[in-house]
């Protein structure tokens, strides 16, 4: 196999897992077996070995030593970090776009809110993130600025994954979300963009508490599916 069909294969794979993450079909914390993904692929385990490492430079695998590869699992800290960095990129990103890029990045916006509502009537999650990241990127898109961007998608992919695996069902959740989108394009519309920016941030902030609602959730209940197979193999004696 020559290096460029080969380079081309990893970027495959990572592609395949990396989706498969964001898309929550991998849980947060689950082990990825190369011996698995190397028979699921149908390849050898050195190109599987090859984008685990790729996934690692992007936050979304843990490839530890002696132990294997596992989807990113991330701590409270980790999402009150992750969030002050989107805030700081989105709100520049934003005042930048607006004013380079007006027209371009309020139509993008206004495609994102589309799909947004296609996604709500047909009680569609993924599609509804999926749309949900393409509303935030347009501000990346329509900066005019490279650094920005690449900063932005040096995280991207955790960004995604946290947004499908930890934004709430709570029952009026994506009323609210839907409504912070919406209001922002009135806000562009109108050319105010400070209180724009202001609704940004405070959004990005909302949803960082509504992720560690989400996260204590789960780690709750996996503490007592924990707890009961304990109880189990006491009364088994084993």
């Amino acid at each position: 196999m020559s290096k460029t069909v080969e380079k081309s294969l990893v970027v495959r794979l990572a592609a395949n897992i990396r989706e498969a993450i964001v898309s929550a079909r991998l849980d947060l914390g689950e082990a990825l077996s190369e011996e698995s993904l190397a028979a699921a692929f149908e390849v050898s385990r050195t190109p599987v070995r090859e984008a685990l490492a790729l996934l690692q430079t992007e936050g979304l695998v843990n490839v530890v030593a002696k132990s294997g590869s596992f989807v990113f699992s991330p701590t409270e800290a980790d999402i009150v970090e992750l969030c002050e960095h989107r805030v700081t990129l989105e709100v520049e990103a934003s005042r930048r776009a607006f004013e380079r890029n007006p027209q371009a990045t309020l139509q993008a916006m206004r495609g994102a809110l589309t799909q947004m509502i296609s996604a709500l009537e047909q009680n569609d999650r993924l599609s509804y993130g999926a749309a949900d990241t393409e509303f935030h990127l347009s501000f990346l898109k329509f900066s005019a600025n490279r650094y920005l961007v690449d900063a932005y998608e040096r995280n991207l992919g955790r960004v995604a994954a946290l947004r499908t695996h930890l934004a709430r069902c709570a029952r009026h959740e994506p009323d609210r979300s839907f409504n912070d989108h919406r209001r922002m394009i009135e806000l562009a519309e109108t050319g105010k963009q400070g209180a724009l920016a202001t609704l940004l941030s405070r959004h990005i902030l909302r949803t960082r508490e509504s992720y560690i609602v989400t996260l204590r959730e789960r780690q709750e209940l996996q503490s007592l599916n924990s707890n009961r197979v304990e109880k189990i193999r006491r009364k088994l004696r084993l």
